[in-house]
């Protein structure tokens, strides 16, 4: 597969290497089991329900896709993260939107370019790595799969602007909650596409694991889910299922060179 292009300026910054490397392998037996058929919607994890990430215990619905009655759809996928920490987590979310080349190193075969509209708020050294993604907007460039480049929107929040428990993060539930209010910004051809985003990190022996969900056709306003499809109209399949193994692809390999990522350069930030 070819790669997005880089700069000679690119290529003399420290973190360039992870641009040459190889990408992981998705799992071959994940990728397979996204059929062209949606789950059964009683399988799982509706936007009103999504505090249950909280919950001791596997959940259903932890991988594929699902449409709803109401149209609406969702994706859910299960990454291990070996020797990665909710910390990390949080750094990379606020590190990598600081510099296209860092958003292409994710995956360098699909990610072109990333607009981060506050960088001074994400430098605000006087805040967490946690906050100075909070209230983060990217506009983001990349190929999943639909046959274009998109363009989307994502408007990162403090998980309990959109409704989560917070009293139960840093806890041994979850060690890291990313999300936000999401939009695939369409054309005269393709309809904005509303999506709320949800990555949920909970600790496990030797590392992490993240819960993804992405709910199709919301979005969260005062901490309730809205839905902002019309009625009639339902979420088409292609969204959701090239979504997913996109979602496969980039968090497998995040998930490879996380641990060394923050290692070298969890203190550049400029």
């Amino acid at each position: 597969m070819p790669r997005v292009p880089v700069s000679d300026q690119d290529k003399q910054k420290s973190y360039y290497k992870y641009y040459l490397r190889p990408m992981a392998e998705p799992p071959a037996e994940r990728m397979a089991a996204i059929g062209e058929r949606p789950g059964d919607a009683r399988d799982a994890l509706r936007i009103q329900d999504r505090n249950r990430l909280f919950e001791p215990g596997d959940l259903p619905g932890r991988f594929g896709w699902w449409r709803f009655e109401d149209g609406t759809a969702m994706i859910a996928n299960r990454t291990l993260f070996p020797n990665v920490t909710g910390e990390m987590f949080d750094w990379w979310f606020a590190w990598h939107p600081i510099d296209r080349l860092r958003y292409a190193i994710w995956d360098p075969e699909d990610h072109f370019d990333v607009y981060l509209e506050d960088k001074a708020h994400t430098l605000d050294f006087s805040l967490t790595v946690r906050e100075r993604h909070w209230g983060s907007v990217h506009h983001i460039w990349e190929d999943i799969g639909l046959g274009s480049v998109d363009l989307l929107r994502l408007d990162f929040k403090r998980p309990s602007e959109l409704g989560y428990d917070e009293s139960k993060m840093d806890t041994e539930f979850c060690n890291a909650l990313v999300c936000a209010n999401g939009r695939t910004l369409g054309s005269s051809e393709r309809p904005d596409m509303p999506v709320v985003m949800t990555h949920f990190l909970r600790p496990t022996a030797g590392g992490s694991e993240l819960r993804s969900c992405f709910w199709f056709g919301w979005q969260i306003e005062d901490g309730e889910p809205v839905k902002k499809i019309p009625d009639g109209f339902s979420i088409p399949k292609e969204p959701p299922i090239e979504l997913l193994k996109h979602n496969v692809v980039e968090y497998t390999n995040l998930a490879a060179i996380l641990p060394y990522l923050y290692m070298e350069e969890k203190d550049n930030w400029i």
